[in-house]
């Protein structure tokens, strides 16, 4: 037989199988048919998630509505946090997570993590490392990027491909940032008009794939 699952609106943004039986403790579920949208499950706000994705300690991950995460991308809710009631990683809506990135939250003392947020609109592009406190809104990390430990991208920036964010660096707004650090790591201004660029694609990313 196969398996429903259920997307549970408890606000652990969790999956979880139609026999489980903690199903009972959750108040609002939307039921998956195996022949819908056959590799993907998709919840009653419009987010959608991969089979393939991995989310790890899903009760520790706060998923906001019309986000898409695809194949093999990786969310560690499962680190050890410096406050055992605070979620790991939260997503804003309309954020697109591509293929193979790796989302952990930031180690802080005593090896123990941190809260992970991650803004409205945003889109972390294909094999991209995601270990930074904070994304903003309107943010797009494109592809093989690695945003280190405890850094802090703010709102309406564009992080090229191949770029390495260090670790404690704070990215200010409306930043084009391209590079390695000690070879050619470079901040400059971002034009005021992709904050709506962004967020439009971000928007249709969600929508076309």
């Amino acid at each position: 037989m196969k398996v429903r699952w259920l997307w549970c609106s408890c606000g652990g943004g969790c999956f979880r199988s139609a026999h489980s039986e903690k199903v009972r403790d959750c108040l609002s579920l939307v039921i998956f048919d195996p022949h819908f949208m056959s590799g993907w499950l998709q919840s009653g706000n419009g987010s959608r998630v991969s089979k393939l994705a991995s989310i790890l300690n899903s009760k520790s991950v706060v998923i906001a509505g019309n986000i898409t995460i695809n194949p093999h991308v990786s969310l560690h809710g499962d680190v050890a946090m410096a406050d055992t009631d605070a979620h790991a990683i939260t997503i804003g809506k309309y954020s697109y997570i591509d293929s193979n990135a790796v989302i952990r939250p930031p180690v802080a003392k005593n090896d123990l993590c941190v809260p992970m947020s991650i803004g409205a609109y945003c889109i972390i592009g294909k094999n991209s490392v995601i270990n930074l406190l904070a994304i903003g809104n309107r943010v797009i990390v494109e592809d093989d990027c690695h945003l280190q430990n405890l850094s802090v991208v703010y709102d309406c920036c564009l992080i090229r491909k191949n770029t390495i964010v260090p670790p404690k660096m704070v990215i200010p707004p409306y930043s084009e940032v391209s590079g390695v650090p000690g070879v050619d790591f470079k901040i400059e201004q971002l034009n005021p008009r992709y904050k709506k660029l962004i967020e439009l694609e971000a928007k249709q990313l969600n929508v076309l794939g």
